[in-house]
């Protein structure tokens, strides 16, 4: 599914699978001669096809560095707070 493509200037990249009917698209797209790394939101609809959310943004691709460096920076943030959770869990019970 990932190497469908939308179109001629749209890739889907990776789908992930949010559960309970929602995924997030990664996709690359062009919107005015300009590349972007679209992230959204779908959900699937009645009929069983997925629809985007006005949920997503839309990265430049020429900022695709400097968002990975603050994923990057955020990550031993995102695995404190999971420790923390965990442990708030675990006093709990």
């Amino acid at each position: 599914m990932a190497d469908d493509v939308q179109g001629s200037d749209e890739k889907l990249v990776k789908v992930i699978d949010k559960g309970v009917g929602g995924q997030i698209h990664v996709r690359l797209s062009r919107f005015r001669e300009r590349d972007y790394l679209d992230i959204r939101n779908f959900y699937e609809a009645e009929e069983g096809e997925w629809r985007p959310t006005r949920k997503g943004i839309a990265i430049p691709v020429e900022l695709y560095a400097e968002l990975m460096a603050a994923l990057k920076e955020a990550e031993p943030l995102i695995v404190k707070r999971s420790k923390e959770a965990a442990s708030e869990q675990e006093a709990a019970s």
